[in-house]
């Protein structure tokens, strides 16, 4: 911001308080300046815009009609002023109080709970209250400052979403499992293999479903081994008792260390990791804190 912006910025100021106390006497107590200084703010801003603001008599100011409608802008700019300021205090300020985080069981286990050791580390004086559930969680409503989400939707407009990573679900078995009962070549083929399926019913036959759009297609397997928990099927698979859908977060470190094999990517739904908090008007210090943590990426 330039030298003319903060001129500008502090004219509007001053018009403000001048307006409000129809006054530049009193103007000047307020703003602790002299009159000289407020008469010329006002002066200048008049001359600037090409208006009078002000009707000026021995007693008292008041606005024109033009100084009402700038006086109605000028609350709007300097209430915005304000919430910069606000945020800038919060930027510098060491996170305090109490933080309260609710993240997918599987997701914080993996990677959450690592970023809240780390988090405790730089700001030992906050404390954090972490929640590890599967159920949705009605953010605001629940007093919670913040939400991690793995999913498909975005948020309503009352909540500001922050993503974090992608998300592909990710067919998977051990060497072992292939070895025995050999590898799939297409998803249809999964038909005849011990599946391990997220327990999201109550039915016996549950749809994997590959491809997008007009390729799309869905495969009605009927699970070996049910659970309502990613790590777990990701211990079966790693046990060889059958190929799992797992979640990419869940998979991939073992895909990288070849204790999986990645088969087929189910990328039907396209999903992701989102950080997400109910809409302010500014950012508290101790979710800042933690969003710059969960912004890097994800632990190998």
């Amino acid at each position: 911001m330039n030298t003319g912006s903060v001129d500008r910025l502090r004219a509007l100021s001053a018009f403000r308080v001048v307006a409000e106390l129809e006054s530049i006497s009193a103007a000047a107590r307020s703003l602790g300046v002299s009159k000289a200084v407020v008469s010329k703010y006002v002066a200048g801003l008049e001359a600037e815009l090409r208006v009078r603001l002000f009707h000026r008599s021995t007693r008292r100011m008041s606005l024109t009609t033009t100084g009402r409608a700038v006086l109605s802008q000028a609350r709007e700019i300097g209430d915005q002023m304000e919430a910069l300021q606000s945020i800038a205090r919060q930027d510098r300020q060491e996170p305090s109080g109490t933080l309260r985080i609710t993240a997918p069981a599987t997701f914080g286990a993996l990677h959450v709970t690592a970023r809240v050791v780390e988090l405790r580390r730089l700001h030992p004086k906050l404390r954090v209250e972490l929640a590890l559930t599967d159920r949705f969680v009605r953010i605001a409503e629940e007093g919670y400052d913040l939400a991690i989400r793995v999913t498909s939707q975005l948020p309503d407009q009352d909540t500001i979403a922050v993503k974090l990573a992608k998300v592909r679900m990710v067919a998977c078995a051990s060497p072992s499992y292939l070895a025995h009962a050999g590898t799939p070549r297409s998803p249809a083929a999964l038909t005849s293999h011990a599946c391990l399926a997220y327990a999201s019913g109550s039915g016996e036959r549950v749809a994997w479903r590959f491809g997008k759009g007009r390729a799309e297609a869905a495969v009605w397997i009927e699970p070996a081994l049910r659970s309502d928990s990613s790590v777990a099927l990701t211990d079966f698979a790693l046990a060889g008792l059958g190929i799992a859908l797992l979640p990419s977060f869940a998979s991939d470190r073992h895909v990288r260390t070849r204790a999986l094999v990645e088969l087929f990517v189910a990328d039907a739904e396209e999903r992701a990791v989102y950080a997400m908090y109910p809409s302010p008007l500014h950012l508290s210090a101790k979710v800042t804190a933690f969003l710059r943590l969960l912004k890097r990426p994800l632990d190998p």
